[in-house]
């Protein structure tokens, strides 16, 4: 953020200001959380797990001018009182958002968006100055911090938008005020907030609400509920698909050890990434780009060079094993893919470390089964079943009669005596969960007990 007076900050976020005589004073960025916090940037004290106000000692003692709170507190610094702390980062953003002037490429989807958003800027990145965040920033702490990063000579921002609940996406939009809108898919993910497709699809819809008439909406039409979105609104849309006729398709598609290659319009794209799930990333970067007017030999020259974020499909091999580390997150489409993704990889034997897939609500116990029946029609040699929720896959995989090997459990240490009693060279191994599950567990103890094994 670009250095600013505190006292045009509290007006812009219609906050009171105990210390007059410190309206001069100047801070140079934004932050939530008093362990990475710089001196000069502004502390917002947020009520999440853990209430940002019993921090605000922490963040004055390593250089914080002012603090943003919800009631004074006794510090020797300044302070801008708020009604909502949150409510107060999102204006702030959106008001910075408007003083840089940025087009915002805004992002959505059930799954995809994360790969789409690096691998847009990246490409735009060869012809303008792009601005997007380095982490997962993405609801309403991540998407004001991402735009309050921006520097002043931002031109384009990529950002995405991520939801859990009814009403989110109203708010992320108007924060930040999309010129381009991307909708990646539509999956049952965090149906315990959302509800049904139909449900998931009408918010992440709102996404559009506010484009402009000649600003496009990039849609993934090989979902059947945005082919028919596309098909039936009047909006602007220019849409991608692998399956369907669409303004950009990926044909002639071939897989080497699970990296994809494919064309668009005679232009060849070569991934360095595993499955199918990059090419719709790769499409949906090649439509965006694009529409910005680059080049499809370009695009296909920077996608070559682009790596994911670490534990996303992300290919190790140690003493022998490969491991595919998809440990960031999951969900039954996600999951679903990563099968299909390790059908294309060749070994001696291949095993799914899978944990629970969260925030599926009653519709829970349906995706772990499954998960379950997915293994067993995948004819994979065996698998660990991590936590309550993947009980479920167990039983149907007994029930199914699979003659693999597999071990269904809550306890770590059990799961990672499964895993080094029955896993050898040659082997294959797939470790997949949702983020609060901490797969990541598995790839580190699996590294170490490999290493340890050379």
């Amino acid at each position: 953020m670009k250095q600013e007076r505190i006292k045009n900050i509290a007006a812009i976020i219609n906050g009171d200001l105990t210390d007059l005589d410190a309206e001069n004073v100047y801070v140079r960025g934004v932050s939530v959380d008093t362990r990475t916090i710089r001196p000069g940037e502004i502390f917002f004290a947020l009520r999440a797990e853990r209430d940002g106000h019993d921090f605000d000692l922490d963040a004055y003692q390593k250089g914080a001018p002012v603090a943003v709170v919800e009631r004074r507190l006794e510090l020797p610094i300044p302070q801008i009182v708020v009604k909502n702390t949150l409510d107060a980062l999102g204006t702030l953003a959106s008001a910075y958002r408007d003083a840089i002037e940025p087009k915002v490429v805004a992002i959505t989807g059930s799954v995809g968006k994360t790969t789409a958003r690096e691998m847009i800027a990246k490409a735009l990145s060869l012809k303008f100055d792009v601005h997007s965040a380095k982490k997962n920033f993405n609801n309403l702490i991540g998407l004001p911090l991402t735009l309050l990063d921006m520097d002043e000579n931002t031109e384009i921002a990529v950002v995405e938008l991520g939801i859990n609940k009814v009403g989110e996406m109203d708010k992320l939009v108007d924060i930040a005020k999309p010129d381009i809108a991307i909708i990646t898919s539509i999956a049952p993910v965090h149906t315990e907030g959302l509800g049904s497709l139909e449900n998931i699809f009408s918010e992440k819809s709102k996404i559009a609400k506010n484009l402009a008439p000649d600003n496009p909406l990039f849609l993934n039409i090989d979902y059947e509920m945005l082919n028919k979105f596309a098909k039936n609104t009047d909006r602007k849309v220019i849409t991608y698909a692998i399956e369907q006729n669409a303004d950009f398709v990926a044909s002639d598609i071939s897989f080497s050890d699970g990296r994809p290659s494919f064309s668009v319009d005679g232009a060849r794209f070569d991934l360095n990434m595993l499955g199918k799930a990059p090419i719709y990333a790769a499409l949906c970067a090649v439509a965006v780009s694009s529409h910005f007017g680059l080049s499809l030999s370009d695009i296909s020259a920077e996608l070559k060079k682009f790596s994911p974020q670490p534990h996303r499909m992300e290919l190790i091999e140690l003493n022998g094993v490969k491991i595919i580390d998809d440990s960031y997150n999951s969900s039954p489409l996600a999951l679903s893919e990563a099968f299909r993704t390790m059908d294309k990889i060749s070994a001696k034997h291949k095993w799914a470390v899978i944990g629970d897939m969260l925030e599926l609500g009653d519709f829970s116990e349906k995706y772990h089964r499954q998960a379950g029946a997915e293994i067993f029609e995948h004819k994979f040699d065996g698998a660990v079943l991590f936590g309550p929720m993947m009980l479920s896959a167990g039983e149907q995989l007994n029930e199914m009669n699979y003659n693999g090997k597999f071990i269904a459990t809550e306890n770590f240490d059990d799961a990672m005596k499964f895993i080094e009693e029955n896993i050898a060279p040659g082997d294959l191994i797939l470790i997949k969960g949702s983020h609060g599950v901490k797969m990541i567990r598995f790839v580190e103890e699996l590294r170490k007990w490999l290493l340890k094994e050379k």
